[in-house]
């Protein structure tokens, strides 16, 4: 069954603005970045037992395409993920007429399933986080982090499967609100999931530097268990700002390895989004 929490577009709409079907004609024709048709393919085979969390700040699937739903399909099923926390997406506003997850979903074909969170809305319609697995999705909860003076809500939205719970989240760019964003983020898993007796991550673009107040906050219930190889931007990445960490509650899992996604054989990542996706493998217990 899949999930939508607002704003659900009419199924035909969508096929026939993604391009799906028609492979990848709704594509701009993009110029190639000799850097990104150069840059290292990290290796994604993935060990039998190993579960694959990602997280992917997606840029509305149009930062540098009209739409690049399309291309982040093909990224993902390269990529193999089995569960993906998003960032950035559109749900039937007047910028993308088109409930942007139900897209992505259409596009990966069988086999997934998906939550989206409006974390505010936006030109008529809404604009939030998403989550899509591969896994059972056993039930979901999504969290309004308040507003702060001046700022926009921002999401938190986690879903648990039968082995592990996954959060997906977007933090703000000003360091202070940001930190304030991570003390509410504590406080809703300590009081929600610290006791749930299984395996719990967060994934999401924290707008945050590795040694910043926000990722040492997180570090209070958290460890980081993705690389801190740079993910913003994806032309030429210099910052580390997207993450994926392990709740410390006891529940241990075997880290196997890390990467950030900076080259793919089946398209330029460079140009799917101003952000470049970052994997864990993990063992669950």
């Amino acid at each position: 069954m899949k999930r939508n929490l607002t704003y659900l577009c009419i199924l035909g709409m969508v096929l026939s603005l993604t391009g799906c079907s028609s492979g990848r004609s709704s594509r701009k024709t993009e110029a190639k970045d000799p850097d990104a048709t150069s840059a290292q393919i990290p290796d994604y085979a993935k060990k039998k037992k190993a579960v694959r969390l990602m997280t992917y700040n997606v840029g509305v699937f149009g930062k540098y395409m009209e739409n690049s739903i399309p291309l982040v399909a093909d990224l993902l099923k390269e990529a193999q993920p089995d569960i993906v926390g998003f960032n950035e997406l559109d749900s039937c506003n007047t910028r993308h007429n088109v409930y942007q997850l139900q897209a992505l979903d259409t596009c990966l074909g069988e086999g997934w399933d998906f939550v989206f969170q409006s974390m505010f809305p936006y030109a008529e319609g809404g604009y939030g986080v998403g989550i899509e697995t591969t896994h059972k999705i056993l039930g979901s909860r999504s969290y309004d982090i308040p507003k702060t003076p001046g700022v926009r809500h921002m999401g938190l939205l986690a879903v648990e499967t039968e082995k592990f719970v996954f959060l997906s989240t977007h933090l703000n760019t000003s360091p202070a609100v940001s930190l304030e964003q991570a003390k509410l983020i504590n406080e809703y898993v300590k009081k929600d999931y610290w006791n749930c007796g299984k395996p719990v991550f967060l994934a999401g673009d924290m707008n945050s530097y590795p040694d910043s107040e926000t990722i040492a906050e997180l570090g209070k219930c958290w460890t980081v268990i993705s690389t801190l190889d740079p993910t913003f931007p994806s032309k030429g990445p210099k910052k580390c700002i997207d993450y994926i960490l392990a709740l410390n509650n006891g529940q241990k899992c075997k880290v196997i390895k890390s990467a950030v996604g900076t080259g793919f054989k089946s398209g330029d990542v460079s140009v799917a989004s101003d952000h470049l996706p970052v994997f864990v493998d993990v063992i669950l217990p």
